[in-house]
């Protein structure tokens, strides 16, 4: 059985499939990382980075070497009640270690709800004299999350 001449479909599956691959760019797309007070997405969680600074105390607690403190605000973009996981932040250091949030102020006891946003600081307890350079924000610990560049703020140590 012969459909015409060899190759005539051939655009008609070539054209969809070009398609799908270029639409895929579009959803997938990979950039640098954002920085502090950029807003980065990651699930139903948007986070803006808004500060970080270091603290040999947060709150009442010691570090055992200083402590990183990363303030960020937290706004659900969703439709539903959705809680923050302090465990699942990351941050990586200046010689590329892994840090997970020790501590966190306030406490969130309840979910965010559609719309709303928060203001909240993680502890990070780092060993002396490194910098913190990414924080990576997550929904859940499951998500893949969203990377953001940190620039460790000027030392309060007066210089003599």
């Amino acid at each position: 059985m012969s459909f015409g001449r060899p190759g005539r479909f051939a655009p008609l599956l070539f054209v969809p499939v070009v398609v799908f691959l270029a639409s895929c760019s579009l959803f997938h797309t990979t950039s640098a990382p954002a920085g502090v007070g950029q807003e980065v997405v990651d699930g139903k969680l948007a986070f803006i980075v808004t500060d970080i600074s270091t603290s040999p105390k947060f709150g009442p607690t010691s570090a055992r070497g200083v402590w990183s403190i990363v303030s960020m605000a937290v706004r659900n973009v969703g439709t539903r009640p959705r809680g923050f996981e302090m465990a699942a932040q990351s941050l990586t250091d200046s010689e590329g270690r892994g840090h997970s949030a020790t501590l966190m102020q306030p406490p969130l006891a309840n979910k965010i709800d559609p719309g709303l946003q928060v203001s909240v600081r993680l502890a990070f307890d780092v060993p002396p004299g490194v910098r913190p350079n990414q924080i990576v924000v997550r929904e859940s610990a499951s998500s893949p999350g969203a990377p953001v560049k940190l620039v460790q703020p000027p030392s309060s140590t007066p210089q003599g």
